[in-house]
């Protein structure tokens, strides 16, 4: 089957190639990307003339797991469909490590090491009591100055080319 089957990779649109079956005309494709709360993301049902497949469109923007469904087509025979899976996770590839948040005098403090491929970090502190967006601001450095009046949570995701990596929270109490 697929040659990525059973496989994590970073790519939001692979290539899918599988094993050629020598009398098959074309191959009928079914595909399905759903994220891990099981909404589905991308559907493609199409026919082929050579074996493999490059989705028109991203399958998942951070996280999915992707199910193909391929039969070859011979004549008027059609085959049993063989099945496989792969999962697409763009997180590695932007993912903040530690983060350091220290709050004084209104004034919270937030560090973490620089992330390889990073073009910009997203912070934002929310209320402890009622989730309110308190701040936010996008920066470069791997640094930033929040000005707060009451405890926060402090969240940093960083932004690369492959998308949006996972943010990071610390709480800051006052």
């Amino acid at each position: 089957m697929a040659a990525i089957a059973g496989q994590v990779t970073t790519e939001k649109q692979p290539r899918i190639d599988w094993t050629a079956v020598s009398e098959a005309n074309a191959y009928k494709v079914h595909l399905q990307s759903r994220v891990p709360g099981g909404r589905v993301v991308s559907v493609h049902d199409t026919v082929v003339k050579t074996p493999a497949f490059l989705p028109p469109q991203s399958l998942a923007e951070h996280l999915a797991k992707v199910t193909v469904r391929v039969s070859a087509v011979c004549d008027s025979e059609t085959s049993a469909e063989a099945v496989s899976w792969f999962l697409i996770d763009t997180s590695p590839t932007c993912r903040l490590g530690e983060m350091g948040a220290v709050s004084d005098a209104g004034t919270a403090s937030l560090r973490w090491r620089p992330v390889a491929g990073a073009v910009s970090y997203e912070v934002r502190a929310y209320g402890l009591l009622d989730a309110r967006l308190m701040a936010s601001q996008e920066t470069r450095s791997p640094e930033a100055k929040l000005g707060l009046s009451d405890g926060a949570v402090v969240s940093v995701r960083p932004a690369c080319a492959s998308g949006l990596g996972e943010a990071v929270y610390r709480v800051l109490a006052r």
